[in-house]
Formats: C-alpha cells, sequence, structure tokens
C-alpha cells in the first residue's frame, strides 16, 4: 500500500487524504516500553494514509502502581509522534476533556491501546462519552495482554468493566483471543501479530562485547527485556552449566531491569560457578543502545514460564536474529521452530541447554536470517493496518457504520 516507513521520523508521515477518520488513545513518549512504542508506531503508520487524532497522558501511573524505577524513557533519540498530551490518572477532567475531542473529531473509530486493569475506570469513562456523543465511532481496545500475569482479585472485574463500551477487540495471539471469548463470549475478536519492531538504528556491536569483556568470537546468547519471575530467566542461568559443557565459550548477555529477583540470580550466577560467561545489565536500555546489543548476539534466548507475546521476538526478527523461546502463548505463532527460531517446552533447562548447544554447533545461523527475511511480509506494519482497516468497516472516506446498540457486556453468560 506504499505506506512510509513508521520509523522514519516523528511527523513525516503524510495526514488526511481519503482515508479513515482515527482517534487512537494510548501511551507514548515520555513513557517507556513496548506498549508505548508500538501506540506510537502504529499511529505512524496509519498517519501516511488516515487522519489520525492521538490522545496520550500527561501522567499515566501514580509511582506506587509503577514497579519499575521510573515510568519515563530518557532515551536521547525517542519514538515519539504528534500528540495530545491530556490525559491524568488522578484528573477526571482531563478524561472528560479527552473524550470530548476525539468526539469531535467525529472518528471512523477509536482505537484504545489496553494496558493495564488499574486504568480501567477512566478507559470507561472515556468511551462511554465518546460513545454518546459519536455513537457511530467504532470502539476498538487492542490488547497486548488481556489476562494480566499478576492474578490480583479484582483485575477480571476491572477489565470487563473497562471494555463495556467496546464494539471489537485486537489481540496479539489465539490465547489472548480464548481468554477474552471466555470472558466475552459474544464479542467481535481479530488476532493481529504483532509489526517488527525495526525503528531502533544500527548501533556498534564491537563497543558492546568489549565494554562487557566479551571476545570477537564468542557465541553470545541474549535475554533482552524486563526481567520478571513469568519470563523464565532463572531457568536459563540453570541452563548455562550443560549448555557451556558442549560450547565452553558461550557468553550469556542478559539485558534488563529487574523488576524484581535480582538477588536471587545473582545467588544462581555464582552457585553455578558462571560469574565469567554471564553478564548482567540492570537497567532500562535507551533506543540508541539497543541495536548494540542485538547486533553483539548470536541467538535471542527468551525462556518464558508463560506469555501471551512478546515484542522482544519481534526486536530479534528485525536484527535478523533467530529467537529461542517456549511454547507459551502466541510465540509458537510466530516463532517457526527449525526455521526462524527453536521452541522447547517451559520450565525446561535442560531442553534450553541442549537447544542453546544445538543451535551453535549447526552452524545453521545464516539459513535462519534468510528464513526471518522471507517472513518479513506477515509481521509488517501493512498487514497490521489493514486489519485496522477492515474492522473499521473499509476505510472509505466519509465512511461510517450502523450505530452502536448494545455493544459487549462483561458480565453476559
Amino acid at each position: 500500500m506504499g505506506r512510509a516507513r513508521p520509523g522514519a521520523g516523528p511527523d513525516e508521515n503524510s495526514r488526511g487524504g481519503t482515508g479513515l477518520r482515527a482517534a487512537v488513545l494510548g501511551p507514548t513518549y515520555p513513557i517507556r516500553g513496548g506498549i508505548s512504542h508500538y501506540t506510537t508506531l502504529m499511529v505512524r503508520a496509519m498517519r501516511d494514509e488516515h487522519d489520525v487524532l492521538f490522545v496520550s497522558y500527561m501522567k499515566q501511573y501514580p509511582d506506587f502502581l509503577f514497579p519499575g524505577r521510573s515510568q519515563n524513557d530518557d532515551s536521547s533519540e525517542p519514538i515519539e509522534t504528534e500528540c495530545l498530551r491530556l490525559v491524568s490518572f488522578f484528573n477526571p477532567l482531563s478524561w472528560i476533556r479527552a473524550a470530548r475531542l476525539i468526539a469531535d473529531h467525529e472518528p471512523d473509530v477509536l482505537i484504545v491501546s489496553w494496558v493495564n486493569p488499574a486504568l480501567a475506570i477512566q478507559f470507561r469513562c472515556i468511551t462511554g462519552l465518546v460513545r454518546r456523543k459519536s455513537p457511530r465511532t467504532r470502539i476498538v481496545f487492542w490488547c497486548h495482554n488481556v489476562a494480566q500475569h499478576e492474578r490480583l482479585p479484582l483485575n477480571t472485574a476491572l477489565t470487563g468493566f473497562a471494555f463495556e463500551h467496546a464494539d471489537h477487540f485486537v489481540v496479539t495471539c489465539r490465547d489472548s483471543e480464548k481468554n477474552l471469548k471466555a470472558m466475552l463470549p459474544r464479542s467481535e475478536v481479530s488476532v493481529a501479530y504483532l509489526p517488527s519492531l525495526d525503528v531502533f538504528a544500527g548501533g556498534p556491536s564491537k563497543s558492546v562485547r568489549e565494554s562487557h569483556g566479551i571476545d570477537d568470537g564468542d557465541p553470545v546468547a541474549l535475554y533482552f527485556g524486563f526481567v520478571r519471575p513469568y519470563k523464565g530467566l532463572q531457568h536459563l542461568i540453570e541452563a548455562m552449566p550443560a549448555a557451556l559443557a558442549r560450547v565452553p565459550d558461550l557468553h550469556l548477555l542478559v539485558v534488563g531491569e529487574f523488576w524484581e529477583g535480582r538477588e536471587a540470580c545473582d545467588e544462581a550466577v555464582r552457585g553455578n560457578g558462571l560469574s565469567d560467561r554471564v553478564t548482567i545489565v540492570d537497567r532500562y536500555v535507551p533506543n540508541e543502545e539497543v541495536a548494540g546489543y542485538f547486533e553483539s548476539a548470536d541467538l535471542v534466548v527468551l525462556p518464558y514460564v508463560s506469555a501471551t507475546g512478546s515484542g522482544i521476538v519481534q526486536m530479534a526478527y528485525a536484527f535478523g536474529k533467530p529467537v529461542l523461546t517456549t511454547r507459551v502463548g502466541s510465540l509458537p505463532e510466530v516463532v517457526d521452530d527449525g526455521s526462524t527460531g527453536i521452541l522447547v517446552e517451559p520450565g525446561d533447562p535442560a531442553a534450553i541447554a541442549s537447544a542453546i548447544s544445538d543451535f551453535f554447533e549447526s552452524g545453521r545461523a545464516p539459513e535462519f536470517a534468510a528464513n526471518i527475511a522471507e517472513a518479513s511480509e506477515r509481521f509488517s506494519w501493512e498487514a497490521f493496518i489493514d486489519e485496522v482497516e477492515a474492522i473499521a468497516g473499509g476505510g472509505g472516506a466519509g465512511h461510517r457504520g450502523e450505530p452502536h446498540v448494545g455493544g459487549t457486556t462483561w458480565m453476559e453468560p
């Protein structure tokens, strides 16, 4: 469809034209993290052919609800685009103002980037007001996760409360579709896989290796992203001794901010005699440094115990790097076992060790990279936006669907 590459710059994509009128509500810079990146890049991609109003946050969470060190992205090369930063967690008047601006835009579709049940009340308020003032607007929730990783008592009720006015849902895997259908049996759901994150400029991989004392010829496995229990880093650490028995020069880079478990990880590294083979970079990596870590790696390892999807897979693919991961959530849907990556059962250090060793002994890295390049169209922004256009009703100028009648109700049997 000839769309501009969404990573080309903050505001260079053309606006308006004969496409949809759309509104997007979600996080963007300076809020950090993958959902913020993806929401921003979706807006950039849509603005190539559509008129998009982007509404974001002044303050997304109060600090006590955020388990990391900071909500802000301190990158010197931010991923951003033009937006209205209006919504504040503690200010319901900001929710009303945002809803009025969205409704006054008269969008064909409002896309709400679903983040967390903690924001349920403001989502319910905003979408309810938009429904009242602009009844023909289709309200679509883009859900990276339907069920949260932390199973807190009120999460399901709050999620259903937030979804009351939704006409349609976009999820990133079949597992999320199943979870959503269990909650809302009559809901309309589309599965759209996350596009590749190809927005990080090439980095100095040699300097990454040098700064961490890794020899140029050493094989490197990379764990990247926030460290949380469900991501299974402990199983990867446990796998390292067996992997090193077959690949003695193997080096593991663990790169990402620990939200918990750092002491246990350090103890496991010391206890297994891995101090000179495992490097831990315990911080949020700014955008300008991301490429250096991926370019320095041969294999990206994501030993998740549970997951719905992972933007890290799409970051790895953008650099042509195969992924070793587990058969959970959408990962088997986006990682072609033996072609673009390797799949093992979750929570199995022996299987992880064997897969790492087989990969480095086989010499198939160039074959994997070629397969990843061939699969790139499947994970393009063009494919994703085509799905959004179909949901919105075809995308013709001035198009309006039928007025909303009823919608979904989270308490439906």
